[in-house]
């Protein structure tokens, strides 16, 4: 049986491609795999996730796990970009926030 199923990010990450929005495309791929590289426990304490010029910035639910993760930054870059297979993230920087998910 021939199975022909995509995610819609798959798609969406093809058609940015397409139209030359390769940015758009990175961003995504980026998002996804950094929610693989940390685990779900992370990720949903993770509120916000934006990458733009090679810069990931997150906004952490946990002030402890923003110093934990930031420490671990540099490891945190070198997986993200051993599993892209290119240096797309250069750093990962943190959103100050009033510990409700607020900058």
């Amino acid at each position: 049986m021939y199975s022909n199923e995509h995610t819609l990010q798959d798609l969406l990450k093809k058609a940015y491609r397409r139209l030359d929005m390769e940015e758009s495309a990175t961003e995504l791929e980026v998002k996804d795999v950094y929610e693989k590289v940390v685990g779900d426990l992370i990720s949903r304490l993770t509120w916000k996730v934006s990458f733009k010029n090679g810069i990931l910035a997150l906004s952490i639910a946990s002030p402890g796990l923003r110093q934990e993760l930031w420490y671990r930054r540099e490891s945190l870059v070198a997986r993200i970009n051993d599993i892209l297979g290119r240096q797309a993230v250069k750093k990962i920087v943190f959103y100050e926030t009033d510990g409700l998910g607020k900058r």
